[in-house]
């Protein structure tokens, strides 16, 4: 889950709904700079399901004996490994397993809470190599690489969208496109709904994004079986973003 907390209640985001915000986004962004990639099926696949692992994990909130709510910042990392794999091992495309793997493994080494990071990377690269030989054979790696930047950056950037958080300077890392320029992304909110991109970066210049959630109050997290209950019968509604570039 993904939270966010307005007044007394709080928004919940599913891991996979947050997946698919990402690839909202990536269908926004200019075709001078993702330079082809927007047609590539197996990027669009991977961005869009890099959290299919999460689905039956996300059907209800779980919340520790304290009332903190589980989110994928505060979850075990030994869960948190498995829910990875899941996602890598449920992809139907090879291609997009294999970019799916490189994401989690690079944000294992990055995450500042995680003890055993070889532990997650020695997983992961086994299955890959047991499963996916053929692919890593043949490879273009300078693409890969360039789809993988795309993957990360569209996940970091739905995940500030989604929790509506100002977005801290040098956070969002530059986005390499396939005839090797680097575009720096300067991106602003300016108010509690609009974000500001950087000239020419997306397509139209207005565009609007929706984010999928369900609001609970918060007084529910000290009784978790009527939030569960109450989570089960919410309506999904929608919070609309605006982008502007």
């Amino acid at each position: 889950m993904i939270t966010k907390e307005f007044f007394d209640d709080i928004c919940f985001i599913t891991q996979h709904d947050h997946a698919r915000v990402s690839l909202d986004l990536f269908s926004m962004i200019s075709p001078d700079v993702t330079q082809g990639l927007e047609v590539s099926e197996e990027l669009k696949y991977a961005i869009r399901n890099h959290d299919c692992g999460w689905i039956e994990y996300d059907t209800i909130p779980k919340t520790s004996k304290s009332g903190d709510i589980f989110t994928f910042q505060n979850m075990k990392p030994s869960l948190q490994d498995e829910l990875w794999m899941k996602s890598i091992i449920n992809s139907v495309i090879p291609y997009s397993s294999v970019l799916i793997a490189e994401h989690f493994k690079a944000l294992s080494a990055n995450s500042s809470n995680r003890g055993d990071k070889d532990s997650f990377h020695s997983k992961c690269s086994d299955f890959i190599n047991k499963n996916y030989s053929g692919i890593l054979n043949n490879i273009n790696q300078d693409v890969f690489n360039v789809e993988l930047g795309f993957l990360k950056f569209t996940d970091l950037l739905s995940l500030i969208l989604c929790r509506e958080r100002e977005v801290v300077k040098d956070l969002i890392p530059s986005v390499k496109s396939l005839d090797g320029s680097v575009t720096s992304i300067n991106i602003n909110k300016v108010s509690d709904s609009i974000y500001s991109f950087p000239p020419g970066f997306l397509k139209a210049k207005q565009n609007m994004i929706e984010i999928p959630y369900k609001i609970l109050p918060k007084e529910l997290v000290m009784t978790p079986k009527k939030l569960k209950d109450e989570f089960r019968n919410s309506t999904t509604m929608f919070r609309r973003i605006g982008l502007s570039s």
